[in-house]
């Protein structure tokens, strides 16, 4: 219980900023580069405000020098880092105005976001106004776990080269699935392992060896290990969970790799026209809580591949081209679940890019808006096809507002990527007609795609409010959800239709850029992360939250109350 009492009491000790006095605006002098940065959208104010603090660490409250201080402000796409001094103290200057998150890390202490109270929750916003200076913005930085070990194989000797990781349940695309959480560590020649920084909770340890490069020769050795838990399982639901304190250390947990039977799969890859695919890659991604690459071979002449070691598992093969400089390859994809035994005359077909082409619309008589800034890019919709090689496609706007994108086939978002700050925001995407800001498009072979018409607005939708409990008493320390009634609309591929929010340093939420719609909103002492995109947690509470609605770039003013819990 100690433990988790200095834990809270070293995040309560953030200070609320000061406002102190104004500072004038800085410039940059008469000829100094904007080196390694893309280019800045002239027509933005130079900023003015500044935000200084001091990081210690929690149980000493001794200074630590060079932690990195971190503050982003998606909204405006603003993204600064700066180091502490001798002295723990840090100054982040000439921000633009906009609300930011702060974050703070150093080596084996935990990683820390600003007014953050519980382990892995976010942390709280921070309002930034122009000319504004916000002092005694301080981090008290709690130290990480440690936990150290050995991983053997079956016959006691040591195993080099295996990679592992913390593993927790969180909620990832509103399902609940076990991934890696925190800094992962490799054995050494000894077997040894030493993970260190892990914040405070409950954990399963996970061992999986690695072979160390992507490509695999051809062997007709059947033996390998598949990922083990610990004490020694590769079946999660009978591996012991380890829980870990505030700076804690855990010594000697040492787990023997499990052996399994492995896998070879081949099979041939061919290009759009139906020739080999021959000089590319196959590379195979083990599929699950999370993402991991098993192997590779190189396509040979005739298109024949041939992947070995494969540990039983679902997997996604991804055959990439040889494309030429500046183009994108063309790859393919297939799905094969490996059980032991080897799978043969796996057909791995690429298929050949499409353009897709359109015109950006804006308000007529619109000026502010500046081609050059932005970059139309794409995405799968299922995020699986996404692994092991490049996006799937993107192209800049022409000066007209016209635009040819490459994209392979397959179900795709379209979206805007700005490279300075903005105001413009995607308000809709019609296709023959047809809505597919949200669906994505559906890209055939073969067929290219003219006419997406891309609806920009610089009106961004804003919801604001403050949260009181039963005693219509303030409260700073809670957790929003704003969310769309329309059900189908919470399983939106990035959905815009659910969004959480934290308060800031004065306790007041703001939503920006939902889409006109009606709304329910909700206020609850916490929201596990991640837990607002799950639908069955939004069942739980819409009888509960408070119903509104949104017009186009509207406002609306909230005032809400903690709701009670379930």
């Amino acid at each position: 219980m100690s433990q988790v009492i200095r834990y809270l009491v070293a995040l309560m000790i953030l200070a609320v900023p000061a406002t102190g006095a104004q500072t004038p605006p800085i410039q940059l002098p008469p000829g100094v580069p904007q080196i390694a940065a893309p280019p800045r959208d002239t027509s933005q104010k130079t900023g003015t405000a500044r935000i200084r603090g001091r990081v210690v660490a929690a149980d000493t409250g001794q200074p630590i020098r060079k932690a990195q201080v971190r503050a982003f402000a998606p909204d405006i796409r603003e993204n600064r880092v700066t180091s502490t001094d001798g002295d723990g103290r840090f100054e982040l200057k000439e921000l633009p105005a906009g609300r930011y998150n702060l974050n703070a890390s150093k080596g084996s202490f935990v990683l820390l976001q600003y007014g953050q109270v519980r382990p892995f929750a976010p942390g709280k916003p921070i309002e930034l106004r122009d000319g504004e200076t916000l002092e005694k913005v301080d981090f008290a930085l709690p130290r990480g776990g440690i936990v150290t070990g050995r991983v053997v194989d079956e016959f006691g000797d040591p195993m080099a080269d295996v990679s592992v990781a913390p593993m927790r349940y969180q909620f990832v695309q509103g399902r609940r699935r076990l991934t890696g959480s925190g800094r992962q560590a490799t054995t050494n020649d000894i077997g040894e392992f030493r993970l260190f920084g892990i914040a405070p909770g409950q954990y399963y340890l996970q061992a999986t060896l690695r072979s160390g490069m992507i490509m695999t020769g051809e062997s007709d050795d059947r033996s390998g290990y598949a990922a083990t838990y610990y004490p020694g399982t590769p079946n999660v639901a009978e591996a012991q969970r380890i829980t870990i304190g505030l700076g804690q250390t855990l010594n000697d947990l040492n787990l023997a790799l499990t052996t399994t039977r492995t896998s070879r799969v081949s099979g041939a890859a061919f290009d759009s026209t139906g020739k080999p695919l021959s000089g590319g890659m196959v590379m195979a991604m083990q599929t699950g809580g999370m993402f991991t690459m098993s192997g590779g071979a190189q396509i040979r002449p005739d298109g024949t591949f041939t992947l070995s070691s494969l540990a039983p598992g679902d997997y996604v093969l991804r055959a990439n081209g040889m494309g030429g400089f500046g183009e994108m390859p063309e790859f393919a994809v297939a799905r094969v679940t490996v059980g032991g035994e080897d799978v043969t005359g796996v057909q791995v077909a690429a298929l050949k890019p499409v353009t897709v082409s359109g015109r950006i619309l804006v308000p007529p008589g619109t000026q502010s808006f500046q081609p050059s800034t932005v970059r139309i890019v794409s995405s799968f919709v299922d995020p699986d096809l996404m692994m092991g090689g490049p996006g799937t496609g993107g192209g800049k706007i022409n000066d007209d507002l016209t635009f040819e994108v490459k994209m392979p086939p397959g179900r795709s978002l379209v979206r805007l990527l700005a490279r300075t700050a903005g105001d413009w925001v995607t308000k809709a995407q019609r296709l023959d007609g047809a809505d597919v800001m949200d669906t994505g498009i559906d890209v055939r072979p073969g067929q290219d795609i003219a006419g997406l018409e891309i609806e920009l607005t610089n009106q961004q939708s804003q919801v604001t409010g403050s949260v009181s409990n039963g005693r219509g008493e303030p409260v700073k320390d809670y957790a929003v959800v704003v969310f769309s009634r329309d059900r189908e609309r919470w399983s939106y591929p990035q959905t815009r239709y659910v969004r959480p929010a934290q308060p800031d340093q004065d306790g007041r939420f703001k939503v920006t850029g939902l889409p006109a719609g009606d709304y329910y909103a909700i206020a609850l002492d916490y929201v596990e992360p991640g837990e607002s995109t799950d639908p069955e947690f939004l069942d739980r509470v819409k009888d509960r939250a408070v119903p509104f609605s949104l017009s186009d770039g509207g406002t609306k003013a909230l005032d809400l109350k903690i709701a009670p819990p379930t």
